[in-house]
């Protein structure tokens, strides 16, 4: 646990997964929101920055990881010993964020705003239903990110959820549209800040605008993991990256300086390695893009996700696939000059529906209500025609991806498992040959062994034939006439005289010896 410890004690809590900072677009809508956070406790469960915190008057760290549910509730007690907690904004990403706004609330009663920026139970399991079950119908007030983050969840929980967009200060709404020389245009240089959140994204990104000749310059590279890529490399592929602008109104003027900005996202397909974010979420840059720079913006992924659709129903920008024809097409159209005129003013219009008017205040107060305050964003939302046909559409899409999901994993497994199974076989069936080879070699041994042992036969029983036909024809009868002699010799006198003489023979020689 990590708190720092001002003199507080009634306070509201703000609770996300990780470090609130500049480094990630929800850290960067929170700080928005609350632009004076000196009297909330901001609570996290884990650090993927290094322990970059900017936010709060205490900071916590506070994970539930192998508690049980009484652990964990003692756990939150202990860590909030001596506060008050009137008002919690949960914006849910694991279930440690979850189990800490449900604990707060039955240690102090308090009144539970949740807001949903990421998807992580629809198409992605990480918070169990029953958790999510549990937060929306003792949260006050419940807001969601996009317009179809909202329709999913009503969908599926049956609970009213409020489309609260990302949101700037006032002092980045932008009122004049920049006017681009003719040489910009030409060049056709266009620009892309922050992260792109999937390695596969990424390459779709590299192989498409070195194939179509396109160049990007990259300001706000945060280093992810996947992002860290060689300078070198990265401009080949046509990006340029131009590393970290260390504020948003310097963001905002070079976005001014471009004819139109890249977001790059998921195409919703089996490779896409991050399809729930692509599906539902509303990247805060998309708002900053529009209200602070008026640039016009070129959507390369899926028209279906809710930022192409955002884009689409504002006509702030148009879509194009990870299709060499496609981005080509896209850039020449909107480097026009009456093109990029039409953008830069509907974008202008817009921009003060963005603007942070009083923002923490106006969820506090709704949370207070049960309900929006005031229909701020309602300009924002599609027609409640268009808002059903979508609501249906997008459920029953999300829904069937999910199925052909789980099946496709079950089909996975089934393969991973036949094809060791085959392996096992293969190994056996080997083994099995090695040893038929050996019993042939065996066998052939043998044959020629018995081949020999009856080629010898043969030979003899030619040689006995030729002996057999060498032999006497009254062979028989000889033999009988000598063995009648030697027995008429043997009992003569003459052969009995001749045994004793010479036993008398043998006697003398002994004793003369």
């Amino acid at each position: 646990m990590i708190c720092t410890d001002p003199v507080l004690t009634q306070v509201d809590v703000v609770i996300y997964a990780v470090e609130i900072n500049d480094r990630h677009g929800v850290g960067i809508l929170v700080q928005r929101i609350f632009p004076d956070s000196k009297n909330i406790i901001s609570i996290r469960a884990i650090d993927i920055y290094d322990g970059d915190h900017t936010f709060g008057g205490v900071a916590m760290q506070i994970s539930h990881r192998d508690l049980d549910r009484a652990a964990g509730v003692a756990k939150v007690k202990q860590a909030l010993a001596g506060y008050q907690i009137d008002r919690v904004l949960c914006i849910p990403y694991h279930s440690h964020e979850v189990l800490t706004a449900l604990a707060i609330h039955e240690l102090f009663g308090s009144s539970i705003c949740t807001y949903v920026m990421d998807d992580r139970n629809v198409l992605i399991h990480d918070i169990p239903d029953d958790l999510m079950t549990e937060l929306l119908s003792k949260s006050n007030l419940c807001l969601g990110i996009s317009p179809e983050m909202c329709d999913v969840y009503l969908a599926k929980y049956g609970v009213e959820m409020y489309f609260a967009p990302p949101v700037l200060p006032p002092e980045l709404i932008n009122p004049e549209i920049p006017q681009l020389s003719p040489n910009i245009l030409q060049a056709q240089t266009g620009a892309m800040i922050g992260n792109v959140w999937s390695p596969t994204w990424l390459k779709l990104l590299r192989q498409t605008t070195k194939a179509a000749g396109i160049n990007i310059d990259w300001y706000g590279n945060t280093g992810a993991e996947w992002n860290i890529c060689d300078r070198t490399r990265l401009q080949i592929d046509g990006i340029t990256e131009k590393g970290f602008l260390p504020t948003e109104s310097e963001v905002s003027q070079v976005l001014r300086e471009h004819p139109y900005v890249i977001i790059a996202s998921g195409k919703l397909d089996e490779h896409d390695d991050n399809s729930p974010n692509s599906w539902l979420s509303l990247p805060s840059r998309i708002p900053f893009i529009v209200a602070s720079s008026n640039t016009p913006i070129i959507f390369i992924g899926n028209q279906n996700t809710a930022a192409a659709r955002f884009i689409q129903r504002l006509g702030i920008g148009i879509i194009c696939d990870y299709d060499v024809d496609s981005l080509r097409q896209a850039v020449d159209y909107i480097t026009q000059p009456h093109i990029q005129q039409e953008f830069r003013v509907r974008s202008a219009k817009l921009a003060p529906l963005f603007e942070n008017r009083l923002t923490d205040e106006w969820i506090w107060k709704s949370l207070t209500l049960g309900k929006p305050i005031d229909g701020r964003f309602d300009r924002l939302v599609p027609k409640q025609l268009d808002y059903i046909s979508a609501l249906a559409q997008s459920f029953t899409t999300i829904r069937g991806y999910r199925q052909l999901t789980a099946e496709l994993s079950q089909c996975q497994q089934q393969n991973q498992a036949l094809t060791a199974e085959l392996s096992q076989y293969q190994q056996q069936n080997q083994a099995l040959t090695a040893e038929l080879s050996q019993y042939q070699q065996q066998n052939q041994a043998l044959t020629a062994e018995l081949s020999q042992y009856q080629l010898q036969h043969q030979q003899l029983q030619q040689k006995y034939n030729l002996f057999e036909q060498d032999l006497p024809q009254d062979l028989p009868h000889q033999l009988e006439q000598a063995y009648n002699l030697v027995e008429w010799m043997e009992s003569s006198k003459f052969w009995k005289l001749r045994s004793k003489w010479l036993k008398v023979k043998s006697l003398w020689r002994s004793k003369l010896n």
